[in-house]
């Protein structure tokens, strides 16, 4: 029964790791700044993510370069374009002006961006019974959110005011969605029979990125302003970098790529979107807030939702 749904059990350890990451994240967002954040923490990501393919996969430097065909460059790198350069930029951006928990409301959009890219792109189906599951995922992962008194009522303004905040947290969710499709596109494609694997698409994702934000950095002429909080160790933030890079980028999206091969991106991407249900008991263990009546209510709805998404074709079975 658990091999029919690995696919679905690798997303939900894929939202557990990112819902622990939100919050050194979010720290080092305030304290380094969401832009050299953004650049670190993915050219931090490469380097951990080379040294694990040597150490665990015993794939050389050197392979991770030449055995991918151009096709996975091609997906892979716009994924890690959209999905992690642009995508993470405006999530933490998001993050730092109004706090992880209606930050990470936004993420319940991708799943809507991933279920209409994945139907033009990647020709997936989901029955209307998956659809009623997305949306009853995405209405009690709001509610949850938004049931909540907002425990960041003053907005870090120097990173933008609240519409800003809104406005990126809206285009990260649908970076995300899309990043996510992207990848799944790449991951179809074989190498001589063979599947490429999750750790050398997690690399091309992580290299393209990196290279594609420096580049811009370089010709804008930031690189010192990038560079400098990281190298000063601005506020004591480098330790929350390298915390939230493990969870995030390293093991994170790690798990999403593994997860996306097995199983439709929307179903993925909605079940990723049950981070905020997972902060909710962090927040009480590390920041100690109340959780409320409302919020378990709201948690069990998007629990509900997800479980209806991922036994659709048996309910509909049953149904018919």
């Amino acid at each position: 029964m658990l091999t029919n749904y690995y696919g679905e059990f690798i997303a939900i350890c894929t939202a557990l790791s990112w819902s622990i990451g939100i919050f050194p994240f979010t720290e080092a967002a305030r304290r380094l700044g969401p832009n050299p954040l953004n650049h670190f923490r993915i050219a931090l990501a490469v380097v951990i993510i080379a040294i694990c393919a040597f150490a665990f996969f015993h794939t050389s430097p050197i392979q991770l370069f030449t055995t991918p065909l151009s096709y996975h460059w091609i997906w892979f790198g716009a994924s890690g374009v959209v999905g992690l350069a642009l995508g993470d930029y405006y999530g933490f951006t998001a993050f730092a002006i109004l706090g992880p928990r209606i930050g990470s409301l936004f993420s319940t959009l991708a799943p809507t961006a991933a279920l209409f890219l994945g139907y033009f792109v990647l020709d997936e189906r989901i029955n209307f019974i998956g659809i009623l599951g997305i949306l009853v995922t995405i209405a009690g992962v709001a509610w949850l959110t938004l049931s909540r008194k907002d425990d960041n009522t003053n907005m870090q303004v120097h990173f933008g005011n609240k519409k800003k905040g809104i406005i990126f947290g809206v285009l990260s969710a649908l970076c995300q969605g899309a990043g996510l499709v992207m990848a799944k596109k790449g991951l179809q494609h074989t190498i001589d029979g063979t599947e490429i694997s999750v750790i050398q698409a997690t690399f091309i994702r992580m290299t393209i990125a990196t290279a594609v934000m420096y580049s811009i950095t370089l010709v804008r002429g930031k690189l010192k302003e990038m560079t400098q909080p990281i190298l000063e160790n601005q506020n004591k933030g480098v330790p929350y970098m390298i915390a939230g890079t493990f969870f995030g980028p390293v093991l994170g999206v790690g798990l999403s790529m593994y997860a996306v091969s097995l199983t439709a991106a929307s179903v993925a991407q909605t079940i990723f979107s049950l981070v905020p249900v997972m902060v909710l008991p962090l927040a009480f263990f590390i920041k100690k807030e109340k959780i409320t009546t409302k919020a378990v209510l709201g948690s069990l709805l998007a629990i509900v939702g997800v479980i209806v998404l991922v036994w659709r074709d048996k309910i509909q079975l049953f149904l018919s």
